[in-house]
């Protein structure tokens, strides 16, 4: 067991965000390569999915809720870590039941990314990929 703290703070980072309740992660970079294994141990690439979050209604107060998903990451898990602004496909899947199918989502480029080097998560703000008619 580490006995930095920092050290251990990675630690359980990873037991919260990679542990018995990850969900699948798979991040296309603006390359267009896509990052769906962990840089740490070459195993699939997870995290935390929230696929719904209460806010308040400034105007009223009233609680609101957001059917856009939140994905929260391990940056020393990630190949290469987003930055606020770049275009990013995500996919996720589409509910927590085992197996279920994967569904194309993309960085909200209106709300700015979460986290830090210091505590080592990343928080991404999805929304639908929407497809552009050829």
């Amino acid at each position: 067991m580490p006995t930095n703290l920092r050290d251990l703070g990675e630690h359980y980072l990873g037991v919260h965000l990679e542990g018995v309740f990850k969900m699948p992660v798979v991040l296309t970079d603006p390359d267009g390569e896509i990052l769906d294994t962990s840089e740490n141990d070459g195993e699939a690439l997870g995290g935390q999915v929230l696929y719904d979050t209460v806010r308040q209604n400034p105007e009223t107060g009233d609680p609101l809720v957001s059917e856009n998903p939140i994905v929260t990451l391990r940056r020393s898990s990630l190949k290469r870590v987003p930055i606020s602004g770049e275009t990013w496909g995500v996919k996720i899947p589409g509910s927590p039941k085992e197996g279920a199918a994967l569904v194309d989502y993309v960085i909200d480029p209106t709300r700015s990314l979460e986290g830090g080097k210091t505590f080592g998560f990343i928080r991404l703000y999805l929304r639908k990929a929407e497809q552009v008619p050829e």
